[in-house]
């Protein structure tokens, strides 16, 4: 059995800029874009190649996938294209894979030749995950960008849902390049198409166009752009698509059972695509996500599994989704709890599958730079709950996709799931660090006083939301172990919650659903993760029940899904 591989980054770009006018990639010996006019090129051969803006007409979503996300040019062009002819509520969604991305300076300095689209690059520099390896969902009002930063076989092996209505070949030469334009990659993109799907490329070779005509595609040479005397673009037979082709179960209107941060991303998610629902919380169990301030900081793992990336691409998600205005605080301290903490520490810091930005050690601390402490009543707070049960919403409204998050409600409402529960306390006492502090607890000021947490104990059969002085005694006395120093609590009500999780301590996406007129989802098990995990997890459940790309790898989705077993 091989060793398992560590997680790292992605290979680097390795450019060479000694023409200003354009980088070009080092190991393949070729330009990102043409020294003729890059924008114009990608105009040409990539937009007009697959016949945009007309193809996407008045589709409700449209699908672009590409190979070789280099600069960024394609994407940008066919965003600012895309916002000067969209009508109504239309979206985009445009995959694209690419091995070796750029680090966020290299990106900044080739996007910097293009004046007329740094609307459209600031925000994308905004949001670059840079070289973490995996799956990256990007948000930009009605354009969703998902990024696959790996091989272009091992990307297709993740990408799940994938059924795109036009495709971009803009990897390096086949000469310099072969991998990506094989065979086996050829097949790949019609399985991975639409009916009549187009394909534009820069490339005329004899064996691109072998490839793609035995994949299914009819292939014609066009006049080419700048010094190229030509260019191909190929269009998929309608029955030769391999892609799954039967439509969803639309959602009319849905319900979301729980307020917390499961049921709010969940309405984030439908809001985005401008679907009709309502969201009820009973008010009874008060959720964990209640909780005055919340962390939003990564599960790390140091191998290189589907979940360890869906820990990382879920971090940095969240990252981008919450408002700056809901940031209480940013960087986090994880202090060791034993010599080997301080050993993986070390070995996180190495690894840097973040990249280095993110993490570094301070003696034996790891210093968690872009964790976050925030305000969960800041967060996706324009939406309306009732308060209502679950009973009373469903009686009143025949709805025809129903979203449980409820946390604990859901030992009520999906007894079969059998889920693990745990209680935990808060408790307030005088600002002892200038810094939140992570050590197994945690500790965060906020509004002149700091919040303790949290007590993490098995349910038993008292209420698990009434308050105990002994667990506040807990809170603090670990505290001052941690400081060595002397707590000093304040006269400010605690506050008790319930964490589910599941039995291997990963989500939960189950389907529930018992009969054809009204489709059940759970979405639970996210422990005291939920900051970091939800908006993430809650994009790719409703992104698979509508029919689109998603935002997981399609094994992991299957991971998380299989907890289904325990019904």
């Amino acid at each position: 059995m091989p060793s398992p591989r560590t997680l790292t980054q992605t290979p680097a770009a390795d450019l060479d800029w000694s023409d200003d006018a354009t980088p070009s990639a080092t190991q393949f010996g070729d330009i990102y874009f043409s020294i003729d006019g890059g924008l114009d090129e990608t105009r040409t051969v990539f937009l007009e190649g697959c016949g945009l803006p007309e193809a996407w007409g008045n589709q409700r979503l449209f699908t672009i996938a590409e190979l070789g996300f280099g600069s960024g040019l394609n994407f940008l062009a066919t965003w600012q294209m895309w916002n000067r002819t969209r009508s109504g509520s239309q979206r985009l969604h445009f995959v694209s894979i690419e091995k070796f991305p750029f680090d966020k300076a290299q990106l900044t300095r080739a996007l910097a030749a293009w004046p007329e689209l740094a609307k459209y690059s600031q925000r994308l520099i905004e949001f670059w995950p840079g070289r973490v390896r995996g799956i990256h969902r990007l948000e930009f009002d009605a354009i969703t960008l998902t990024l696959i930063h790996d091989d272009v076989i091992n990307a297709f092996d993740q990408i799940d849902g994938l059924r795109a209505n036009a495709w971009f070949l803009d990897g390096f030469s086949p000469s310099g390049n072969p991998n990506m334009w094989s065979a086996e990659v050829m097949s790949a993109i019609a399985k991975h198409s639409a009916p009549h799907a187009r394909l534009a490329t820069f490339s005329v070779a004899g064996a691109v166009r072998r490839a793609l005509t035995d994949a299914g595609f009819s292939v014609k040479k066009m006049p080419g752009f700048g010094r190229k005397r030509h260019r191909l673009e190929a269009e998929l037979g309608p029955d030769l698509s391999n892609a799954v082709s039967c439509k969803p179960f639309p959602i009319k209107h849905a319900l979301i059972v729980g307020a917390g941060i499961a049921g709010r991303s969940l309405a984030r998610a439908l809001k985005i695509r401008a679907i009709s629902f309502d969201i009820i919380d009973e008010r009874k169990h008060p959720a964990a996500s209640g909780n005055p301030l919340a962390l939003v900081k990564p599960r790390f793992d140091l191998q290189d599994r589907p979940e360890s990336r869906f820990f990382l691409a879920a971090y940095l998600h969240a990252l981008r989704a919450y408002p700056e205005s809901a940031v209480i605080a940013q960087g986090i301290r994880q202090l060791p709890k034993t010599e080997k903490d301080t050993a993986r520490f070390e070995k996180l810091v190495t690894q840097a599958a973040l990249g280095e930005s993110h993490l570094s050690l301070s003696g034996d601390t790891l210093e968690i730079h872009s964790a976050l402490v925030i305000d969960p009543d800041r967060i996706f707070d324009d939406v309306d709950i009732r308060v209502e049960s679950y009973e009373e919403a469903r009686a009143k409204t025949n709805y025809s996709h129903v979203f449980l998050a409820a946390g604990y409600g859901l030992s009520k409402i999906a007894p079969n799931l059998h889920l693990r529960m745990s209680r935990g306390q808060l408790t307030w006492s005088e600002p002892v660090a200038d810094r939140p502090l992570a050590y197994g607890g945690y500790v965060a000021n906020i509004d002149g006083a700091a919040l303790v947490g949290a007590t993490h104990d098995r349910l038993d059969d008292t209420d698990p939301f009434a308050l105990r002085p002994r667990d506040d005694t807990q809170n603090l006395s670990a505290l001052s172990d941690v400081l060595n120093c002397t707590v000093t609590p304040i006269d400010r009500p605690s506050r008790a919650s319930v964490r589910v999780t599941s039995r291997d301590t990963l989500p939960i996406l189950a389907d529930l659903s018992t009969d054809t007129e009204q489709v059940v989802w759970a979405m639970t098990g996210l422990g005291s993760r939920g900051f970091t995990f939800a908006p993430l997890l809650a994009e790719a459940l409703v992104a698979d029940i509508c029919g689109e790309v998603g935002p997981l790898d399609r094994h992991v989705r299957t991971l998380f899904e299989a907890q289904t077993r325990y019904i």
